[in-house]
């Protein structure tokens, strides 16, 4: 606003008088301060859905909070990182959020960085939650379920490993779908989210567009199944490989003793 105030005050200089110059300057750092105050109160606001803008990029954010389980976040780290510095994928990248920006702890006392708090995430193609053994927190903190709720209708993937399906379910993204979550955890989705067709003995479970798993360790087939979704079938061999996790599949029966 204020290059553009300045702008047509050069282009009319031979009609204006060195007060009307000043004027106009005066008036352009108004709006200009005015503009940033905007900004400024704005940020400080509750997240709001954001710029569907496709840059090109498939983008795959990895939800952090202090507490949360380490495996439950590591292992769609690992998966898609190693999908990437390897190539087996093109033009994606993983980015890690918490409620705000900065280290977080985790419930085994794993140190983790967030990248991005909720308000200044980037757009998300696909977002995966993790879980804690305190979900009350996160289901009681309005401005992180927002953003949550907001990201997950325009997502074209979003997924949970353990408990992290409390917070998908209490965002209305499991509402008419198949979902699991941990072994035991089943009762509270039944009580809380009665909407939710819950799977008993399920491991992973892929409906719609959302992908629960029993987290822990499970954690890993259900980051593999997501990164098939979005990086297809070839790249997650390709990477099941290169980390190792077909010759786990097959461990039982290759142990020497």
């Amino acid at each position: 606003m204020a290059l553009n105030l300045f702008s047509d005050a050069r282009t009319q200089k031979s009609i204006l008088n060195a007060r009307t110059l000043c004027a106009v300057a005066v008036a352009s750092i108004s709006i200009s301060t005015q503009f940033s105050t905007s900004v400024s109160a704005q940020s400080t606001s509750e997240p709001t859905a954001l710029q569907s803008i496709d840059d090109g990029i498939t983008r795959i954010g990895v939800i952090l909070y202090d507490g949360v389980l380490t495996s439950d976040v590591t292992a769609p780290m690992e998966v898609f990182g190693a999908a990437i510095a390897s190539e087996a994928v093109e033009d994606f990248e993983v980015v890690t959020i918490a409620p705000e920006a900065g280290t977080i702890r985790t419930q085994e006392g794993v140190s983790l960085v967030a990248d991005y708090g909720i308000n200044d995430a980037p757009a998300l193609d696909a977002f995966v939650v993790g879980s804690s053994y305190d979900m009350d927190t996160l289901l009681d903190n309005d401005a992180f379920m927002a953003f949550i709720k907001q990201r997950g209708e325009i997502a074209d993937w979003v997924a949970s490993n353990c408990s992290g399906s409390y917070v998908l379910a209490n965002a209305g993204l499991l509402d008419g779908l198949k979902a699991t979550t941990y072994p035991g955890g089943e009762l509270w989705l039944k009580i809380n989210r009665p909407s939710v067709k819950v799977q008993l003995g399920a491991t992973v479970v892929i409906d719609g567009n959302a992908i629960t798993s029993n987290g822990s360790l499970v954690s890993y087939p259900a980051a593999f199944e997501l990164l098939e979704k979005l990086g297809g079938k070839e790249a997650a061999t390709e990477v099941s490989e290169l980390i190792y996790y077909d010759r786990l599949l097959s461990l039982s029966a290759d142990i020497t003793q």
